[in-house]
This record gives structure tokens, sequence and C-alpha cells, in this order.
């Protein structure tokens, strides 16, 4: 098979602040069309930033129960993306790099995902209430966590989505918290109880993966609950995170409706895991 090359990024002009690129995906290379999936952001430094669709989204009005395939090989490619590797497939491809000037690589990130990936939109959107999805609580958890840790990068990776070699190969994890000792993640309740428990279980699954192969003895997940919510929906939300945890004795829980709560727990997690 013949493999793509990651794009060479030209850093020479030195009032570039980084470059950005989109990552496209071809689902079916019979009818050749073309989807962006996610975007990766390389600073003047060398530094990486990647993110990715992590569920199918507007994909399943498209593809159906394919979708999930779609989101599989974006999460490949994002991997690869963050390490600076080729593109593991002719399907997936990483597209013109282009230069990007005072701006905090966080922001553009954010910035030409919500322009580029539009497929990332969830199919239906609160009318009451904006949604408070995973990364919206992984952004006020980290804020607040920023205000306690002065070497935030100690905890928070970079680049959450890695490869994890397993004897069945390498294997893309997203593990946005990795102290020395420890992996963990943050997430959010905010979703119906169905997509809650594929969601937690993902993160399992990956903490577990990570934890084993990488020889971690902390493994943590801090969940952002909403500040409302209904006793009826809040009941079965409960329900849902007894069930996931339950399977995973080794992973301990956080839970909270306040960011800054969290943030503390995170910090005094990381300290056990240093």
């Amino acid at each position: 098979m013949e493999f793509l090359t990651a794009p060479p990024l030209d850093l020479a002009a030195a009032a570039q602040a980084g470059q950005v690129f989109v990552i496209r995906c071809e689902p079916d290379p019979f009818t050749g069309e073309r989807i962006n999936v996610g975007v990766c952001v390389q600073e003047a430094t060398g530094q990486r930033h990647v993110r990715c669709i992590e569920e199918p989204g507007r994909l399943e009005c498209l593809y159906g129960g394919g979708a999930a395939s779609v989101v599989n090989l974006a999460k490949i490619a994002a991997a690869c993306a963050a390490e600076g590797l080729p593109s593991p497939s002719p399907q997936i491809i990483f597209d013109t790099p282009l230069p990007y000037y005072h701006t905090k690589a966080e922001d553009i990130l954010r910035m030409t995902f919500q322009e580029q990936v539009t497929v990332a939109l969830p199919q239906r959107v609160a009318s009451n209430r904006l949604q408070l999805d995973d990364a919206a609580a992984t952004t006020l958890v980290l804020g607040e966590l920023r205000k306690l840790l002065p070497m935030l990068g100690e905890v928070v990776a970079n680049t959450p989505v890695t490869l994890v070699n397993t004897p069945q190969g390498p294997r893309p994890v997203t593990v946005p918290l990795q102290p020395r000792n420890g992996v963990g993640a943050v997430r959010s309740a905010d979703y119906s109880p169905t997509s809650l428990k594929a969601h937690l279980m993902d993160s399992v699954l990956d903490l577990q993966c990570a934890a084993l192969y990488r020889q971690r003895a902390h493994q943590a997940i801090f969940l952002l609950r909403p500040t409302q919510e209904p006793s009826k929906l809040a009941q079965q939300r409960d329900d849902v995170i007894d069930n996931v945890m339950y399977r995973a004795s080794s992973l301990h829980l956080y839970q909270s409706d306040n960011s800054e709560e969290l943030a503390h727990n995170i910090a005094t997690w990381a300290a056990a895991a240093a």
C-alpha cells in the first residue's frame, strides 16, 4: 500500500505563528467524496495540536451505520497527525498547510474546526439552552486547572489523541490528562443516557488501554454535570454512570456540576500520580 506523506510545514517565515491544515477522509474511494474530519495546527516551535470528530453527528444522515467507520478513520488520522507521522491510508488526506499569524494555536484550532468540520455538528440542538458537550466541559475545567497548576503541561497533554502499541498493533486512544504515573479524561454528562454511556465507555477503554501498555497506576474520569438536571433525567444518567463504572473497578470517578471543584480534584489526583 502506498502511504501518503504528511505535508511539510514551512516555518521559515519568522512572522508566522505557525501553520494549520485540514484532515480529510474519503469514506468510499469509488465515489471519491471527501469529508473534513479534523484539523491539525503546528506552532512555530513545532508543537502540534489536533482535533477530530469523536462521534458520528451528521455523518449518520449520510452513511447510516457506516458513520462509525469514518469516526475511527478520523481518530487514527488525528493520532498520526499529532505525532508528525504520514497518513496511514489513501482514504486519509492531509490537506496543504496554510500559515496563520498573531493568533494562539488553541484559537486557530477551534475556529478552523468550527468553520471546516461541519459534520461535527450534532443532528439536534437543544432550543432552550446550549449543550455542555465534552469539548466545552474540558475547556471549563482546564481553564480552572490553569489557575491551580503553574506547570499545566506536566498534567495536560498537548495532543490528547496518541498511539499506544498493543499486541494487535498501534491503537489511537484519547487521554487528555497524562501525569507521569496516571491517565485521565474530562467528560461532560450533558448527553442523553445512551450517548453518555457510549462516551464513558470510550474513555474507560482508552484509559485502560493506555494504563496497561504504558504502565500507569492511576486512572480517573472527571465528569462535569449540568447545573440543572430534571430529576428523571438525572436518575437515568446516574444509572448509566453506575453501570459503566461498576465494570471499571480500577478507574476512579470524580463528578460535580462545578468546574472549579473538578479542577481541584484533578490537581489532587495528579499530585498522587506524579
